[in-house]
């Protein structure tokens, strides 16, 4: 898998290296320090250059044009690819491997060069790589690749696959020594204490270990597939090693490598598929008993049991991309078919049986050998390498791979390619676009468009014309016909992302370079056409240069010092260059700069470094940083606080042209966030659909989220989820919680019946929700009632009667006998609707003819109950329904006020009132319900005959039906559970529907007059 030589810190686990072998079921995304350190670049190479002399280096030129200093160095090595890795953590050293691509020329002699001057410099090291063959002839090593020690970067290993030798140095490559092995080496891994004892996997499969430093070798293992070291939080380090034998595959712990220790086995687990190891995580695929074309995912926490994943979809699952496992989460995506994959989140790593992962992005871009886009171009380019194309090399070994970039720097931030619905079996740009997160996945949404190009002309792209901005990773990257730099973020400048973007539908346009300061939120084009980028001085300083790909020939580097609002011009060569890799050291903390390419006449490879530390005018002091937080004011977008917490860095202000320095340590303020929305993510069985931005059940699924539990005895509690679970790690407090969090409820004492209560006229009826049968209520003396509502404490219906102008209730007992009692019965005129605080036992109502809402207590027997006017006629003109939220304090009513119809909201004693929708949204607004679960409500338009729904707020409002036959004139509603109900006057009928969709309309009863 190429060079894996960077230390990955966690609480339990430390993964230091994996095998060459990829499996085909299991993969994983490598953390950005792990490949940092090293790059390998592809020049374009003609036939008539495919000869290798090991000519004398030339000396560097040197050029001081505009105080900025630059050095150009000549390897004259015409290899088609270079190799280039920092050894970083201080050191100066630099090393250079050069070596063809073309399995033709596997065989041809490579070439090291290696600088202690941090690239000044370059030292020819070929000569160290000559030696005697068996038959006493000497030949140049043919090295395929190196390894650098995680922690003792001095220790590296220089692998010549060919000629099953290997070349070891413990001073940086001043000296080295060669050994022949009896085997054919593949890949090495290092221990992650001990510099003497590393690793190599063979070509059959075994397990090779040295304790000093490559001498000598024993076998370790056989039949081995992929292994990992891991490093517990006690220090212990052991291998964990995935054998596959004849007739059995399992997991096995290592451990008594080291010298004076005595080695031994054990057990993980067996019948395992694929093995991968991420974080504080252990995954195993196993075959699915009941399906033999999916495959199972198990998970082990910091060493525990392993546990089932169970995924919130019926879909069959055939492979699976580790994205990011993060303390007790972990994001992975999921092939379902040869052309679909989601990407799911974990719920809370609990003590339950298994970990529920939830929906969080449909069709994300991924890609499994053998398992997606099998006759696709990407088919192909994991196994044919384009003579003819320059490009940045990509790990070829790595055949699988997500879409899917971590912002570095930011917490629960990620950019995901989705696929468009429409796409064949061979996809391109045009059938990808991109979205972002801000909250670990809970809600995506398209990226926003610049308002301004970068040179200065209004860009008219929103999402009202399907337009927004998408950004190029490794699907564009390995794009023939793109080759696109893929996004860059780093912690060394939180906050500043740097990518290859287009404006428009999807990824196919036209190519710029874009730029956001805010962690994504809001972005700037300040280039066009396709550029290699980079950034240095902890974001102080960027960098591009014109990719050759796209754009020719250069010698100029365009460096900006304030955040791209500006650019100046640097010349670094008096003629025009190939460049084909841009690159700064590990960190991007300095202010030097690295180029890779080579004449355009004839290909010998040029070594360009710049260092623009003159391009400042003096050192950053106090008074030029100010504190930031990733935050818009632009509606919509604004994301001041993230997984519940405003953290605030200290950041360079854009017009001081300072300098920050290698050194500078970046100081962080954290500050607690009231609770909202994206504090929370979708629970097991809901997902977020297309567009919006509330928690909806899956009808999909068997599983019931509203379901008592088993273990809920009578006398107590459990929790009855709203759709949402608070994210993992995110530290918010109060705020909107309450309408995310879960009901705590009582365990029932004994099933009751679910009903539905329908006023018609002179009766009022009500309907057994399982059977669906009707039941007259035995009430006496009815006229023509309108508003109903029920009381399930004490068992008793309330109604009012418009032809006798009263209010009554009938509390009903086991032979529902009891008699009728009038609770209000002057100064009414046409109570149109009520609803029952069942909290404080309080009793709204709504007259439209006097234009008032009323209240009286239900609890009492003096004389009036308290009656008083909520609101009068200053507010009211018309008003019809209304509904009651006892727990958040709100009473919401409809009013037909001609010209001026409304929808509003009120507190339960009438301050705060705020309409929520007017004209042209509604013209006769009628009944109103809650969804106490959902924690949105409901209403009916007989006018423009709809259903829609909006959260408590009076945002992210829908139309849930309309247009349809069955709402001609609906005009009161009901919600429990998932489904809705409502009456049409002009249909005489009662309906039902999906309460989310609106799908699945059912007449329960088209034959109700006098509604």
């Amino acid at each position: 898998m190429g060079s894996q030589t960077a230390v990955l810190t966690i609480c339990l686990f430390l993964i230091i290296n994996l095998t060459y072998i990829t499996s085909t079921t299991l993969s994983g995304t490598s953390d950005v320090s792990v490949n940092g350190k090293t790059k390998i670049y592809e020049a374009e190479v003609s036939p008539s250059n495919d000869h290798h002399t090991l000519r004398k280096r030339d000396v560097g030129k040197e050029f001081h044009k505009s105080n900025i200093t630059t050095k150009v160095n000549q390897l004259n090595d015409s290899h088609q690819q270079l190799m280039v890795h920092w050894a970083g953590e201080g050191s100066d050293v630099v090393i250079c491997l050069a070596k063809d691509s073309n399995t033709a020329n596997f065989a041809k002699p490579s070439a090291v060069y290696i600088s202690y001057n941090y690239g000044d410099s370059f030292d020819n090291k070929t000569e160290f790589f000559k030696f005697s063959q068996p038959d006493g002839k000497p030949v140049f090593a043919s090295i395929d690749k190196f390894f650098t020690h995680p922690k003792f970067i001095s220790h590296l290993v220089f692998l010549d696959i060919v000629h099953k030798v290997i070349f070891t140095t413990t001073d940086y490559g001043k000296s080295f020594k060669y050994y022949s092995l009896s085997f054919n080496p593949v890949d090495i891994s290092f221990h992650p204490e001990n510099p003497s004892l590393f690793l190599i996997h063979d070509d059959k499969h075994s397990l090779w270990v040295t304790t000093d430093f490559g001498m000598t070798w024993s076998r370790n293992q056989e039949f081995v597939k992929v292994y990992f070291w891991v490093v517990e939080d006690n220090g212990e380090q052991y291998l964990v090693v995935q054998r596959e034998e004849p007739t059995t595959s399992s997991v096995i712990a290592v451990t008594g490598l080291l010298p004076g220790q005595t080695s031994s086995l054990s057990l993980v687990i067996r019948d395992v598929v694929d093995l991968w190891v991420k974080g504080e995580f252990m995954f195993v695929t196993r075959k699915d008993p009941k399906d033999a074309q999916s495959l199972d995912l198990l998970v082990s926490h910091k060493r525990g049991e392993f546990k089932k994943a169970v995924f919130q979809s019926e879909l069959r699952c055939q492979a699976y991309h580790i994205v990011d496992a993060d303390s007790v989460r972990v994001m992975v995506a999921v092939s379902h078919s040869e052309y679909m994959a989601n990407l799911y989140v974990s719920e809370l790593i609990s003590d339950s049986n298994d970990i529920k992962f939830s929906l969080s992005l449909e069709r994300v871009f991924c890609y499994f050998q053998d398992k997606m886009w099998t006759d696709s171009w990407l088919r192909l380019q994991s196994n044919v390498k384009d003579e003819k194309e320059p490009r940045i090399h990509f790990d070829l070994s790595d055949k699988s791979f997500a879409d899917v970039h971590k912002v570095e720097g930011m917490k629960g931030i990620y950019i995901a390619s989705q696929v468009l619905d429409t796409v064949g079996i061979n996809p391109g740009v045009e059938h990808l676009r991109s979205v972002i997160t801000f909250d670990w996945g809970g809600e995506w949404r398209p990226i926003a468009a610049p308002h301004y190009s970068s040179d200065h002309q209004p860009i008219q792209c929103n999402a009202a014309n399907n337009c927004s901005l998408h950004l190029s990773q490794k699907f564009a990257q390995m794009y023939p016909v793109t080759r696109a730099a893929p996004i860059l973020s780093s912690k060394s400048a939180p906050g500043v992302i740097l990518a290859t973007g287009t404006l428009g539908s999807s990824l196919k346009g036209h190519v710029g370079l874009y730029m956001s300061q805010d962690a994504g939120l809001t972005w700037s084009q300040i280039l066009q056409e396709y550029y290699l980028f980079n950034f240095g001085d902890h974001g102080g300083v960027l960098v591009a240069v014109k990719y050759f790909k796209s754009n020719g020939e250069t010698n100029i580097l365009k460096y900006s010092t304030d955040e791209g609002e500006s650019w100046k011009d640097h010349a670094f060569t008096d003629e025009d260059l190939r460049i084909y890799g841009l690159m700064t050291e590990p960190g991007e903390n300095t202010t030097i700069f690295t180029m890779f390419g080579s004449a355009r006449s004839q290909h010998q490879w040029l070594i360009v470094k710049v260092d623009l530390k003159n391009a400042f005018t003096y050192n950053c002091t106090p008074d030029d940083y100010k504190f930031w937080s990733p935050s818009s004011g632009d509606e919509g977008v604004k994301m001041t606080c993230i997984l519940g917490v405003k953290e605030t860095y200290e950041r360079r202000v854009p017009h001081s042209n300072c300098y920050n320095g290698k050194d500078y340590d970046r100081p962080i303020k954290m500050e607690v966030c009231p609770c909202d929305a994206e504090d929370f993510e979708c629970d097991f069985g809901f997902d977020r659909a297309v567009g919006m931005a509330q928690c909806i059940r899956n009808k999909k699924t068997l599983y019931n989220p509203y379901a008592v539990p088993e273990w809920c005895q009578p006398g107590q509690f459990y929790n009855r989820t709203k759709g949402y679970l608070k994210i993992e790690g995110d530290a918010c407090v109060g705020g909107r919680d309450r309408h995310f969090l879960p009901d705590l409820l009582p365990c029932p004492y004994d099933e009751r019946k679910e009903f539905l209560l329908l006023a018609q006229k002179d009766r009022i009826v009500r309907f057994d929700l399982a059977t669906l049968q009707r039941e007259e209520l035995p009430i006496k003396g009815l006229q023509n009632v309108i508003a109903v509502d029920f009381d399930i404490h004490n068992n008793c219906v309330y109604w009012a009667d418009i032809i006798n102008d009263t209010i009554s209730r009938q509390c009903l007992g086991k032979d529902n006998t009891n008699t009728s009692e009038i609770l209000v019965e002057n100064d009414l005129s046409s109570v149109e609707g009520m609803a029952l605080d069942w909290m404080s036992n309080m009793l709204y109502f709504v007259d439209g003819i006097k234009c008032r809402i009323e209240v009286i207590r239900t609890d009492i027997d003096h004389e009036g109950r308290m009656r008083y006017t909520v609101l009068g006629p200053s507010v009211l003109r018309k008003p019809r329904g209304i509904a009651v939220h006892p727990a958040a304090g709100y009473m919401y009513w409809t009013d037909w006020a001609v010209g001026d119809p409304c929808v509003s909201r009120a507190s339960l004693d009438g301050s705060g009132v705020k309409r929520l929708f007017g004209k042209p949204d509604v013209e006769w607004p009628n009944g109103i319900t809650i969804d106490f679960i959902a924690e949105r409500i409901y209403f009916v338009d007989a006018h423009e005959d709809f259903i829609g729904s909006a959260d408590l707020d009076g945002k992210h409002f829908r139309k849930i039906i309309h247009n349809k036959e069955e709402v001609t004139h609906p005009f009161a509603v009901a919600v429990f559970k998932d489904i809705m109900y409502w009456d049409d006057w002009k249909q005489n009928g009662l309906y039902s529907a999906d309460k989310d969709h609106g799908v699945s309309i059912r007449a329960i009863d088209t034959n109700l007059p006098g509604l």
